[in-house]
């Protein structure tokens, strides 16, 4: 055992790797780099190993909170040319063959604790559950307990309702949204969401964080389309969304999902995004304006009335 959380799991991965290490690790089933290993790298194949299975270790955390997380079976493989190097670098949603892996470099690798095939997780059910289970960690890490045990008791609650799994994710996430925006104060949830920001994979920042993050949430298909136009003059923007697949009362906009994304797009970067205006067109259509430097720090989490 490296750790009782997921923070002190993930500190003992960050510990192992490095910046230019030949080894990482992916699911041998799905060719799919995991959370909380996406994106690292370790200088030897037992530094891998031993972070492979702490991520196992991680995910069976993560099933505490969350026992709809997909399960992983990681596996340790070398990289060999520039362009897979590259791909790890940047968290390249590419899923490298996972018989090749087994084949070319051998595996450190767990057999299933389930029956499900992790093949059959959609992209947009693996979001869901990495948003998540950043979001608790981050929740852990700064102490919020009250908030943590209102959004497991929201959420188990609604849990036994709902028997789609995608929709499912979604109830957590919008459970997530609305909770953190009774039991947070505004500045609490902008620490937060930076912070569970910083959890997640990375990805390659773009010149618009807006523009980039709604593309990728298309294809996700937690939105159906949008259309976004940019003011240079007041660094802001102005999103038409349609078919947001979180469902809400119309009151409240549960941002959480976007937000995070943005924030992890804008790493590195002197930006400061923000929600200054939201209205609901109903039928999952809303439209949004957001901001860079004078927003209330906790609208990419939830805006409106909780």
């Amino acid at each position: 055992m490296v750790g009782t959380t997921l923070r002190e799991i993930r500190h003992r991965i960050e510990q192992l790797a490095t910046d230019d290490g030949d080894y990482y690790v992916i699911c041998g089933r799905t060719g799919e780099f995991p959370v909380p290993v996406a994106g690292k790298r370790f200088p030897t194949r037992k530094a891998a190993a031993d972070a492979a299975r702490a991520t196992e270790q991680y995910r069976a955390a993560l099933r505490r909170y969350d026992p709809q997380a997909p399960f992983y079976e990681p596996i340790v493989c070398q990289r060999h040319s520039v362009t897979e190097a590259a791909d790890l670098r940047d968290a390249s949603v590419r899923k490298p063959d996972p018989e090749r892996s087994h084949r070319s470099h051998g595996s450190i690798g767990t057999s299933s604790e389930d029956d499900t095939d992790a093949d059959d997780e959609s992209p947009l059910i693996s979001f869901c559950h990495d948003v998540s289970g950043a979001v608790f960690e981050a929740l852990s890490a700064r102490d919020h307990a009250a908030a943590e045990t209102a959004i497991m008791d929201t959420y188990l609650a609604a849990a036994e309702a709902v028997t789609d799994r995608d929709a499912l994710c979604l109830v957590l996430l919008e459970t997530m949204a609305t909770e953190l925006g009774r039991h947070l104060t505004a500045d609490e949830r902008g620490r937060l969401l930076r912070t569970a920001a910083a959890n997640l994979s990375p990805v390659t920042r773009g010149d618009d964080p807006v523009e980039g993050s709604l593309s990728h949430l298309r294809t996700l298909s937690l939105i159906g389309e949008y259309d976004v136009t940019r003011s240079t003059a007041d660094a802001a923007w102005t999103v038409s969304l349609h078919g947001y697949a979180i469902e809400s009362d119309g009151r409240r906009f549960p941002m959480l999902p976007i937000g995070i994304d943005m924030l992890r797009r804008t790493a590195g970067s002197s930006q400061s995004l923000g929600v200054a205006d939201v209205t609901a067109l109903g039928d999952g259509d809303w439209e949004l304006v957001v901001t860079d430097g004078d927003s209330e720090p906790g609208s990419l989490v939830c805006t409106g009335r909780i």
